[in-house]
């Protein structure tokens, strides 16, 4: 039946125009595309050449190339010498077809190579196909242009290909370049390569993404498992944010880091942000979508620079987050404005009263206090710069914000952080380890290079950890009442009502501890860490059996009783004896705004909020609700095909999926393109003031050398 059909097949087949063309039919037993592939690859070992990937030009017709048939277009004139572009005719193509429930393909080849000859050895030659897949390994393991060519001559010499004119085996560094180069899909368009990722490869590993649009820019959000399941373990925690610009993409993109403490006392990522314009608005999308992916997510904390857009699209998508400014932002941030013109260019000893200025005031642990020292401190810098420009600049631009970085606004557990060093230690990590000092160019570089090694390296650290290899932080506090539990100190103190008084050990005083609200007299406690005396209490209480968390309910249930609460829909406000008050959001019961809480403590709001409404408090269900494709903000195909509008409007358009794919990659092609703004191929050098001083002192050794050698000519 099969021969029958062959024979009436070719009965119906026009001849060929050229006389060199061949045309065979043959009986497809499986998958078409399988077969052409075994066909091609058949014909590509035995003759010893290579043809380009298929082109289809026609519905079920498929040609293959030769993959030296590209015309040249430089110095070359196509010399198969210096250029695989030799306009080679040879060719195969596959006609697809099924007739009388059986399917075939029509062959044609025409195998007759011209410019070129592949048993030629000094022409430019295919790398031979083993030593191209080595080439693209040690490219993913990092290693340079010299390395690369020093293995494929260690390679070709332990496969007995001896013969270095041979092109295929023995490679130029220039060879090397081109490859690489391509193998980084340089000639690919790094957007249509980010929505494949975003698609494909990497879609578990992304929360949100809207592609570059005339109207929209460019938004992703990635959080890999690994991050999630991180995120999950730590709901609240205290968050390092900061973004990056430099050496991370080619078009000035900015590049946020969300980094919470694990358990070691390491900084560890659990989401990145990828914005080609920072405003409030996008930001905040950032924050809401990466709390949409992790409904049970809610920052006690966030460290962050004095960004005003970060801080305000902070406040509105976690408004009962407190906001802390890093020390070392704030003290850079006066000092570059003192060293300019604005600044008067003050002299190092005067921006020093400056500076030690800030830090009297930040040392503040009341706002009373901070209010008289500043004015004190403010007389001061006015009187010795005789003008009162600098303390009006500090006025308007840092006193309103003094809640976020003197000590007063930092009475909560802050993890002993003053700085964002964290998230700074994680882009250095980032661009001198992983990057290895090279600048990343390209989006789709850097999501696979996150959501690859980086996550591959901290998942490996979380291994260790647990597998007890890395020892766990222990603070100094801890040690130090362990030690005075030890020596029987707790045994003296008189508890009654979860308080107590804890004598201090290097004067004569005592401080008052108060495990109900878990709070101390003493400095160390008052600048938000945690001290000794609490934790020698904690472990009085716990040996003496005494039941802290029954005594905090006995309280919450005094607090309801006179009414010391405010109920709205979203949150409870519970009125402290103190005069302060704490915030309890309904949607996350387990987080209040209290110190205690802040501690790891479930403090007596809790148990207010547990009694008016025990069982917890779902979440909408619409916020955990998958984002759509819609939400992704892909362009509708009309605006596509707007430059097509009369033809997409005609009586022959038909909406086909294959059809909107085309249009789609077309117009990512033309609208959607990344624009580079920095050509750098390294990433300047963190402290590049060091290279100066160390050739200073080398001319200076030079120098000194030279003029002890004409002393010792003399004598």
């Amino acid at each position: 039946m099969a021969t029958h059909w062959v024979n009436g097949v070719k009965k119906r087949l026009k001849k060929p125009h050229d006389s060199r063309v061949n045309q065979d039919v043959v009986v497809i037993r499986g998958d078409a595309k399988e077969f052409m592939e075994g066909y091609i690859k058949e014909v590509q070992e035995k003759e010893h050449c290579y043809f380009r990937p298929p082109v289809c030009r026609r519905q079920d017709y498929y040609y293959y190339g030769c993959d030296r048939g590209n015309h040249a277009a430089g110095k070359s004139n196509g010399e198969a010498t210096q250029t695989r572009a030799n306009s080679c005719k040879a060719y195969i193509s596959f006609k697809v077809i099924t007739d009388a429930g059986i399917s075939g393909a029509i062959i044609q080849k025409m195998l007759q190579h011209t410019g070129h000859d592949e048993a030629n050895s000094k022409e430019k030659n295919r790398i031979h196909p083993d030593l191209h897949s080595l080439i693209e390994i040690w490219f993913q393991q990092g290693c340079s242009t010299s390395e690369i060519l020093i293995k494929s001559y260690d390679w070709a010499q332990q496969n007995g290909h001896l013969d270095k004119k041979d092109r295929r085996f023995y490679l130029t560094p220039n060879d090397i370049r081109l490859l690489k180069k391509n193998l980084r899909g340089v000639g690919d368009s790094d957007s249509v390569s980010v929505d494949h990722l975003v698609s494909m490869e990497l879609r578990d590993n992304i929360c949100f993404y809207q592609p570059l649009h005339n109207e929209q820019p460019f938004i992703l959000v990635v959080q890999t498992p690994f991050q999630k399941q991180l995120l999950e373990e730590n709901p609240h925690p205290m968050v390092f944010m900061d973004a990056s610009y430099k050496g991370i993409t080619a078009y000035g993109y900015a590049f946020y880091a969300l980094l919470l403490i694990n358990k070691t006392g390491r900084g560890v990522p659990f989401a990145y942000f990828i914005l080609s314009k920072e405003t409030t608005a996008t930001v905040s999308l950032c924050l809401q979508k990466l709390q949409v992916s992790n409904p049970s997510f809610y920052p006690r904390s966030v460290m962050m620079d004095r960004d005003l857009r970060v801080l305000n699209a902070i406040k509105s998508i976690f408004p009962n987050a407190k906001l802390l400014l890093c020390w070392f932002h704030v003290l850079q941030a006066v000092n570059r404005w003192l060293v300019k013109t604005d600044g008067g260019h003050l002299t190092p000893e005067q921006r020093n009263v400056v500076i030690h200025a800030m830090a009297s005031m930040k040392a503040c642990l009341t706002e009373e206090e901070f209010l008289n020292v500043s004015a004190k401190k403010c007389s001061e810098i006015d009187t010795f710069l005789g003008s009162p420009h600098v303390t009006t600049y500090l006025k308007t631009n840092w006193f309103t914000y003094a809640e976020l970085w003197v000590n007063f606004g930092r009475t909560f557990y802050h993890c002993s952080s003053e700085t964002n060093n964290k998230a700074e230690r994680f882009f250095l990590t980032l661009k001198y380890q992983f990057l290895r000092g090279q600048a990343n160019r390209r989006v789709d570089q850097l999501l696979l290079l996150l959501c690859g090694d980086v996550e591959k390296y901290y998942s490996y650290m979380d291994g260790l950890s647990e597998a007890g290899r890395l020892t766990l932080s222990s603070s100094t506090a801890h040690q130090a009442a362990a030690l005075l539990f030890k020596n029987g100190v707790g045994k003296d103190l008189d508890i009654e009502a979860g308080q107590c008084f804890v004598p201090s050990q290097s004067t004569n005083t005592a401080y008052k501890v108060n495990l109900l609200h878990f709070t101390c007299e003493c400095t160390n406690f008052r600048m938000g860490n945690i001290c000794k005396h609490l934790l020698l209490v904690k472990m009085e209480v716990g040996r003496r059996g005494i039941d802290i968390e029954k005594m905090r309910n006995k309280k919450a249930l005094e607090i309801i009783s006179l009414r010391l609460y405010q109920q709205t829909e979203d949150e409870i406000t519970i009125f402290n004896s103190d005069g302060t008050m704490s915030i309890v959001n309904r949607k996350t019961p387990t987080l209040c705004t209290c110190i205690a809480n802040s501690f790891g403590e479930r403090c007596v709001c809790i148990h207010v909020t547990h009694v008016l409404k025990p069982q917890d408090i779902l979440t909408d269900p619409k916020e955990n609700a998958p984002v759509s494709e819609a939400s992704h903000g892909n362009p509708p195909i009309q605006s596509m095909l707007s430059d097509l509008l009369e033809w997409s409007k005609s009586e022959a358009f038909e909406h086909t999926p294959e059809l909107y794919n085309t249009i789609q990659r077309a117009h990512k092609l033309a609208f959607g393109k990344f624009t580079a703004v920095s050509r750098k191929r390294k990433i300047t050098p963190l402290h590049g003031y060091r290279k100066k001083i160390k050739k200073a002192r080398l001319q200076r050794a030079v120098v000194e050398n030279f003029k002890n050698k004409r002393r010792a000519r003399r004598t």
